[in-house]
């Protein structure tokens, strides 16, 4: 069977330790840096990346802000558009209003010239053809001034009653 020695069991315990102590000073000091060290770095790249995540949110949730302000403005914009669009209608249709009452008023100063234009130059044809008629039936010309004066006279007291 299996015989034990025991000079043998002793070194290998001996040296098993010293290898321990070995190891434990030279290699498991550093392992543990190194790991300590991994540690730290995945934390702090897992703290970056929940920073940069609420940044992302923040950003995002600041965008979708604009964007509603934007499409408020927008409507503003349109809505201001319309208003100042009906109101220069309004104006518009005061002026062609206004320009319209003024060319009827000019309309009817013209008529109101023209008709007394036109009934004077009826009275002058009038006067003429009247002088003309009395000249023939009296056969006596009085001299002109007068007959006018005389037939103006007349057409005033016709025009009156």
């Amino acid at each position: 069977m299996l015989e034990v020695h025991g000079g043998l069991l002793a070194w290998t315990v001996i040296t098993f330790v010293l290898l321990l102590v070995v190891l434990k000073k030279v290699a498991w000091g550093p392992i543990l840096d190194a790991l300590d060290a991994r540690e730290n770095e995945i934390k702090d790249a897992l703290n970056v990346a929940e920073k940069a995540r609420e940044e992302a949110e923040r950003v995002s949730s600041d965008y979708e802000d604009a964007i509603r302000k934007a499409q408020a403005d927008a409507q503003q914009i349109i809505s201001d558009a319309k208003t100042a669009g009906e109101k220069v209608k309004l104006d518009l249709e005061a002026i062609a209003s206004e320009k319209a009452d003024e060319i009827i008023e000019k309309a009817k100063a013209q008529i109101d010239a023209e008709r007394v234009k036109v009934i004077s130059e009826i009275k002058t044809v009038a006067v003429e053809i009247s002088l003309s008629a009395a000249a023939k039936v009296i056969e006596k010309n009085l001299d002109s001034d007068d007959n006018r004066k005389l037939v103006n006279e007349a057409l005033e007291g016709i025009g009156q009653a």
